[in-house]
């Protein structure tokens, strides 16, 4: 029984040395220094926040005070993710990650779901939901700017309510892209081009035969920020696929050459934001509404209006009227720096 005790206690004193080995590894140093930094752009952010509401309502707030505030919110963000990516299990989000429990479509497309469920006729309720994550894969490629990231975004539509069909997912669109992401202080007519994004996205739905959709984009988001408000500017040139492997040669007519998205952040930290797409000249546009506020911890209530074509692969050519209520798990301003 003593011998037991002591290799138990050998044991202990070895994890407890590996521990603190461990802990004044360079890694360790390095973390502790970035959570230092952290720290001390809270500390400048909020002086330069304190200053600004110290200034009178009509007086003209200083540029140069303007513009310390947004580099030092733009140097936090990055080494907020700096931090983020030295945890392996750290999950980092992409685009807006939410579940919406209660979704009604008063113009469900009849046809594709019949032949997804022999013939049943769609719910008109039903649930969506998106998960969206990012990996930092190469920082700092042209000197000190330029990351690279592998992302990955997930959109489903389930017919939850629908047990005459067996409930099955009526369209899921998959999405995985690659990035280079270059953060920026440039200023321009009191706005700052926070951030741009170059990126090839694929976008499919899994299916096969006359329910295939699928296509490749080359995009540039650019987020451009001032005070409260963003605006997301994101044009996508599709790369050409032959004849024969096309599944949708005229999607472009429906979802157009990019998104346009604008966006503002309130006292209460809700948050709302406006997208638009489509192509103007063929007449076929859509646009979504989106509104979030804080629930408790992470959680958040969340409203989601869309109206008009290209809400997903399956009826992009499909006019919608959307209306869907439930919650999402990080705000719109946070992290992924894109407010799509």
């Amino acid at each position: 029984m003593a011998l037991a005790r002591s290799y138990t206690l050998a044991a202990v004193m070895l994890v407890a040395t590996a521990a603190v080995q461990a802990a004044e590894t360079p890694l360790g140093n390095e973390r502790a220094e970035i959570e230092a930094r952290i720290e001390a752009l809270n500390a400048e952010l909020a002086e330069l926040n304190r200053q600004l509401e110290a200034l009178p309502e009509e007086s003209v707030v200083p540029v140069d005070l303007e513009e310390q505030a947004a580099r030092a919110e733009a140097a936090q963000r990055r080494q907020l993710e700096e931090e983020s990516t030295r945890n392996p299990l750290a999950i980092t989000a992409h685009r807006r990650n939410y579940l919406l429990p209660f979704s009604y479509n008063r113009n469900p497309d009849t046809d594709n779901f019949a032949a997804v469920a022999n013939g049943s006729d769609p719910n008109d309720f039903e649930v969506k939901y998106q998960f969206s994550v990012k990996v930092n894969i190469l920082e700092d490629i042209f000197g000190n700017q330029g990351d690279l990231h592998f992302a990955y975004t997930q959109r489903s539509w389930w017919q939850a309510y629908n047990a005459d069909a067996s409930s099955p997912f009526r369209e899921t669109n998959y999405e995985p892209e690659m990035f280079l992401s270059f953060d920026n202080d440039w200023r321009f007519l009191g706005w700052t081009n926070a951030n741009n994004r170059i990126a090839f996205n694929h976008q499919s739905n899994g299916q096969s035969g006359d329910l295939s959709r699928s296509w490749n984009r080359l995009y540039l988001e650019s987020v451009f920020l001032r005070g409260d408000w963003a605006i997301s500017i994101a044009p996508h040139w599709r790369v050409p696929e032959s004849t024969e492997d096309d599944d949708n040669p005229d999607i472009h007519r429906y979802m157009g050459y990019g998104d346009i998205t604008v966006a503002r952040r309130f006292a209460d930290d809700a948050e709302a934001s406006l997208m638009v797409r489509g192509n103007p000249e063929a007449g076929n546009m859509g646009a979504q509404a989106d509104y979030s506020w804080p629930l408790f911890g992470n959680i958040r209530g969340y409203v989601q209006y869309y109206h008009g074509y290209g809400e997903s692969l399956i009826d992009y050519d499909q006019r919608n009227q959307r209306l869907s209520l439930g919650f999402s798990l990080n705000p719109l301003f946070s992290g992924s720096r894109s407010v799509r």
